[in-house]
This record gives C-alpha cells, structure tokens and sequence, in this order.
C-alpha cells in the first residue's frame, strides 16, 4: 500500500479503506488526501480505535473532490450505500412528513424530490395531518387552491401571520355546535388544542423568524450518541436521539459533521444549522441538545449492546460455528415457493450486519417451470440452481442488489438444496438451513450442525430464513392472484 500511497494526489477528497473481504469499512473525507492516508500508514503511533481499524484495512481507493463540500456529500453519499463498520451511521432514521405547498395545492408528503415549498419535518406531537385539517378549516380549502390563498398558506406556516385563525375556529365551532353539527365542531375545537400546543413549543426570546436545527452530541468509549433539535418558525417542533456505536477513529466534532451530512440526504436543510454558540437562545439550544444527548447515552447502553449482539455478534459467532475466513457482512438466503408446482418463483433477501437491507431484496420467476409438467415444476434443487445461477451472473453489474458477491449463501432446505446449488456458488461460503430442528447443513460434512437453540447465531439464521420464506410467499399469492384473474 505504500507503493500506492505515493500516487494519492495533494487535493481534496474522500478515501474508503477495504478489508480481505474487499467490503468497505471505512470512509473519510480529507482536505489533502496524501496527508490523511500517510497519517494512516507512515505514521506507526495510533490509538486503540485507529490500531484496530487499520489491522483490517487490506487495501484503499480515493476520489478527488474540486472543494471540501463536494467531499463532504460525496462522504455522506457512500456512508449511506456501503454502511461501514468504522463510521457513524444514520440508523432507524424515519421519514417524517413534511407539508408541500405547490403553486396549485397543499398536500403532506415523505418525498423530498417533489417541485415546490416544504414546511416542517413534523413529529413529537405536532402532526402534519392535524396542521393540514387546520390549514383546510382556516382558509376553507380542500388541496387546491388559487395563488392569492396559496400565498397566505406560505405566510401561515411562516409564522408571519396566523390570519385570526384561533378566533376564526372558535366561531365555526359555535356555529356548528348550534346547528347540532357536532362532528363539525368536534374538527374545529381538535383545531383550536392543535393551535395552542404549537404555542406551548414558542421558545422565549426566539423571534418567528427563526428556522433552524441544532446538533449536540455526547460519547463514551463505546457509544456516540446524537440529538437534534427541530426549531420552526421559532417553535421546537421536536426532538431526535442517534445513538451509534463508537468505533470510529475519528474526533467527535469529526463524527458530528459527518452525522450531519448524512441526515441532509433525508432531511430538507433548514436556514441554518448550528452545532456551537457563544450566547443567546442559540447557546440555550445548543446546551439543551448536548444535555439531552447526555441524558439519552444513560438509557442507550444497554439496548444498543443487546443490539450488537443479535445483529454484528451474531455474525461473528455465525463465522466461528461455521469456520468462515471472514466475518459474513453481507448474507443472501433464497427461498422457493409454488402452489402445487404452479406459479413457482423464489425470493432473495440480504441481510449486512445482521440487519434486513430491504432495499436490496429481489423477487424471481422461475423459468424452467413456466409450462412444464407440475411433477417436473415442483423441483425445488432445480429451481434452486437456477435462480443462483441468474443471481451470480449479475456480479460486478450496475444493481445494488446483485453488484457485489455475499459473503455467505443461505437456501432454505436440507442436503438436496444444498448440493444443487455448491457448483454454482463456486467460492462463495454456502449453507442449507432448516429441517424440523433447524438444522445446518455444509458441504461436504454428512451430519447437519445442531446449534445451541439459545445462540445469537441460531436465531439470526431462524430471523433471515423467515424472511425469505415470507417474501417468497408474498409474491407466489401475488402471481397466482394475477393468473387467476386471466
């Protein structure tokens, strides 16, 4: 690797380190990346977390960046595809809703990529659904609506005029009430409470104005905890705790500014963010979301450990019990699923640090099947071989889900699976699992593995074979439902 250190250029960039695995552990940003890779491997004096990312480190890549900013997305952007073991990473991150105003019409939406002004995010409390019904009461609109009520909407949710709206409701409710329209008046007093909790969240000294959110955050040795405080139109519309592992051999302020660029790919980034102050409500602010993350890393240790150990330790046990080179990050278990040999299909699901990656779960239809005999249709090990087969194919391709190879192959079965499918799988690890014990099957041992029915190793096998099995019968239902319909 010093061979290769001396062609890293003197400019700006991100670098990503690889273990023997060749999966990415860890991704860094740098303002001269010859200086910050040399750091790594000329100087020998590290610290413990340092030390023991580089014992894994077998190789590294780098891309140039014209300016720091272009480093700073292009990080965040890798960190969200790769999920490396050694960084700060965005987890259980929901996608509020925020309110959309268009040029037409008012609707609440998740999708950050729509055309038009976004209010929010919404949470803890304040509902977008509840702003919206109080908007629709306040102006007497249904979505649509013309510029002139579109504008004062925008001025609304601004925080520039609430447009009497309290006084407002509060008539449409007597008028309601008295017209025995009590649903109605139901809708415009819910309206009124939803008014006065947004009152309860106005901070004091802080002028409507003010849009921002503030980030504080708290460490031990082992865990890095995240808050973030949402303020809008000068109103604390909530609060968020992260809490990660801490494993990164990056300073804190570092592991903030690379959370931060993170959470602005799933977040609209308001006027302005702070994570410092000297005075005023923004060191208020800021204090208060340093103290919450402090309060939050008490009560995160423990679930955060228990985590650990049914998602990464279960990994690491799986490689022990198994005999794997490395750890398996990255693991596939495919099903196969019919109905009397008709509508075969199977799925694939994947599984990186023992967490369920959705986004990168596939869906086949068996081929061999489709007009063949049910006798002939209803063979599992074939089906099994040919969706491996296409599978592994696709390596090195531009989809996500099939561009990199697993480091372990799960097939739901027994040893009938499992010799239909070790030709194709070549040098990739691959097991069969199930059987009325739950049972491991590998190559070229006649007896199964009977694990410990209370290992963490045991129950993330149980968790990822049911998985599949459960996408694998959700799309079968889904294909025989739709022949059945022809």
């Amino acid at each position: 690797m010093l061979e290769k250190l001396k062609l890293v250029p003197h400019t700006a960039g991100v670098y990503c380190m690889r273990d023997k695995g060749n999966h990415v552990i860890y991704i860094g940003k740098a303002k001269d990346l010859y200086k910050r890779l040399a750091s790594y491997f000329v100087n020998k004096s590290h610290d413990q977390k340092t030390t023991a990312m580089l014992s894994r480190v077998q190789d590294f890549e780098y891309f140039v960046c014209n300016t720091e900013n272009d480093a700073l997305c292009l990080e965040a952007n890798l960190i969200k595809r790769h999920k490396p073991h050694y960084n700060i990473l965005l987890k259980d991150n929901k996608a509020f809703p925020y309110i959309l105003v268009t040029d037409t019409k008012i609707e609440i939406t998740r999708q950050l990529n729509k055309r038009g002004k976004y209010f929010g995010p919404y949470f803890n409390g304040i509902w977008a659904s509840g702003l919206l019904d109080t908007i629709y009461d306040i102006f007497g609109i249904r979505e649509s609506a013309d510029a002139a009520t579109i504008q004062n909407i925008k001025s609304f949710l601004n925080g520039d005029s609430d447009f009497g709206a309290e006084e407002l409701l509060t008539k449409k409710m007597e008028q309601a009430s008295n017209l025995q329209q009590y649903e109605l008046a139901i809708r415009y007093r819910n309206g009124i409470r939803f008014l006065d909790r947004l009152k309860e969240r106005t901070i004091t000294n802080v002028g409507r104005d003010v849009n921002c959110d503030v980030f504080g955050y708290a460490s031990r040795a082992d865990i890095f905890v995240v808050s973030v405080l949402t303020v809008r139109v000068g109103k604390l519309i909530g609060v968020q705790n992260f809490a990660n592992k801490n494993d990164s051999p990056k300073i804190d302020d570092e592991k903030l500014d690379e959370f931060i660029g993170q959470y602005y790919l799933e977040n609209v980034r308001p006027s302005e963010v702070i994570t410092t102050a000297k005075a005023g409500y923004k060191k208020r602010l800021v204090e208060m979301s340093r103290e919450n993350a402090r309060e939050y890393i008490e009560v995160s240790i423990e679930k955060i450990e228990h985590k650990h150990q049914f998602t990464v330790g279960a990994c690491q046990e799986l490689q022990k019990v198994l005999g794997l080179a490395i750890v398996p990050k990255k693991i596939e278990c495919y099903d196969i699923s019919h109905m009397g040999g008709e509508g075969v299909v199977a799925s694939m699901v994947t599984f990186v640090d023992g967490n369920a990656e959705k986004k990168l779960y596939r869906k086949f239809r068996i081929r061999h099947a489709l007009g063949a005999t049910p006798q002939d249709a209803n063979n599992d090990p074939l089906s099994m071989f040919e969706v491996l087969t296409r599978r592994l194919k696709r390596l090195g391709g531009t989809d996500d889900s099939f561009a990199t190879a697993p480091d372990l192959i799960i097939v739901d079965g027994g040893k009938t699976q499992l010799s239909a499918t070790i030709s194709v799988a070549k040098d990739i690890p691959v097991i069969a699992f199930g059987g009325q014990y739950d049972e491991v099957f590998v190559p070229n041992e006649k007896l199964p593995i009977a694990l410990n029915k209370h290992s963490y190793a045991l129950r993330l096998l149980q968790r990822i074979r049911d998985e599949a099995h459960r996408f694998a019968i959700g799309y079968q239902k889904e294909v025989y439902r739709k022949q059945s319909l022809r």
